[in-house]
């Protein structure tokens, strides 16, 4: 091989593993620095081989000393070799930014609430907590109220709806998906479920757990957040009656209560997904502690790809869990009710989810609900909230909020 094809083939092999390498710090690493130097040694590259193509007539048979051509090769290989060394080294220890997201528990906007967002504004009741659900990189509530002006009420013992105007509030305090996977949101039958998905799409709010039909009910949704891929799905294991499952071709709310249907969805879904969130409504209401079933689906959820499984429906708070390193949350219980919510039934809070490659954290912010307000606790109120979840959960204890695992 004479010299012009040996240098050539060298320059393109140089030329080839510098966008290899772009590749990895940049859109991997965000190393802007490396990119100018390897962007010179593109340009280097090109401009050599257009000078060996411009004086290509020129006499190319003239050989440089054997041991010279070989101290050269010598040189550009070892220094691919550390270009490849350091791609990989940098390959090993991926660097990813936190993602927070936030779950609350139930909102529900009929009643004295109604009457307050009428004359206050539908943002008050979030007065205090919205610069804190803001800051996240995705929030989720459980919506249990149907957003319909239709009178058709479903046979039932209590039945919600709230105004249109009150998703304004709740988008504007930063809240990004509800779930509507729960036993309210068809209490104006289908027609009152269509009416409410189509006002959230008004005000751009996603929803999950109830459809149109059932690839709609049962679809995740999907978010990339720094890069990572974020799907929630929601199941209802509460639904007053069997006509409220979502059928094939016919609307209503994605079922909880098949559990090898569930865990089909969760394993499908988690294989292109880098975080897989399952908001589930279950449970006794008014119970502190969840239903032996409970612990043991939230596992198996787990074990088939989730990465944090939350509860709501009933109305109280209930304690925190880890397992396998991912995070269980059993009730939130009420996030935004009427005026005679009192006591462990107005005890609230925020859950926040950090998610890093190294594991999920989960830290919960107490708050309480006061004549439609939801409002801030002393750090002593805190420390009760924080002292009777520990009481209530599983192998955790909380540090200023922080639930950290325990060794059994």
């Amino acid at each position: 091989m004479n010299l012009e094809a040996k240098h050539h083939n060298l320059i393109i092999y140089i030329f080839c593993s510098t966008f290899y390498i772009i590749e990895i710090e940049v859109l991997l690493l965000r190393n802007y620095g490396l990119l100018i130097v390897l962007g010179i040694l593109i340009i280097s590259s090109i401009t050599y081989l257009f000078d060996l193509q411009v004086n290509k007539k020129e006499p190319l048979n003239q050989k440089l000393p054997e041991q010279d051509i070989v101290k050269q090769d010598i040189v550009i290989r070892e220094e691919l070799d550390r270009i490849d060394f350091i791609a990989a080294d940098n390959l090993a220890q991926p660097v990813s930014e936190p993602i927070r997201i936030s779950f609350v528990g139930d909102i529900m906007m009929d009643g004295s609430i109604k009457s307050t967002l009428r004359t206050k504004g539908s943002l008050y009741p979030y007065t205090h907590i919205k610069e804190e659900i803001q800051q996240s990189d995705l929030a989720v509530a459980n919506l249990e109220t149907a957003v319909t002006t239709s009178t058709n009420i479903f046979p039932k013992q209590y039945n919600f709806k709230a105004d249109s105007d009150a998703l304004s509030g709740l988008k504007e305090a930063g809240f990004d998906l509800v779930s509507l996977a729960n036993n309210h949101t068809m209490d104006f039958g289908q027609a009152g479920l269509l009416e409410t998905l189509a006002s959230l799409q008004e005000y751009n709010i996603a929803s999950i757990g109830a459809g149109k039909n059932a690839e709609e009910a049962y679809r995740s949704h999907e978010v990339i957040i720094k890069g990572k891929i974020i799907k929630t799905l929601a199941f209802s294991r509460v639904l007053p009656d069997v006509a409220w499952k979502v059928q094939q071709d016919v609307p209503g709310i994605a079922d909880g209560y098949n559990l090898d249907h569930i865990l089909t969805i969760i394993g499908t879904e988690k294989q292109t997904a880098d975080y897989l969130l399952v908001y589930m409504h279950w449970g006794k209401e008014k119970q502190k502690h969840p239903e032996t079933f409970q612990r043991e689906w939230a596992h198996k959820m787990i074990d088939f790809g989730a990465d944090a499984v939350i509860g709501s429906h009933p109305h109280v708070l209930q304690g925190f869990e880890f397992y396998n390193g991912k995070a269980i949350a059993y009730s939130l219980g009420n996030f935004l009710f009427p005026d005679y919510v009192k006591g462990d039934s107005a005890q609230t809070g925020i859950l926040h989810l950090t998610l890093t490659e190294e594991n999920i954290s989960m830290n919960f912010n107490p708050y309480y609900i006061r004549e439609d307000l939801i409002i801030p606790q002393s750090n002593l109120e805190k420390i009760n909230v924080w002292n009777e979840l520990e009481k209530i959960s599983y192998n955790i204890t909380v540090d200023n909020g922080e639930i950290i695992w325990m060794h059994p």
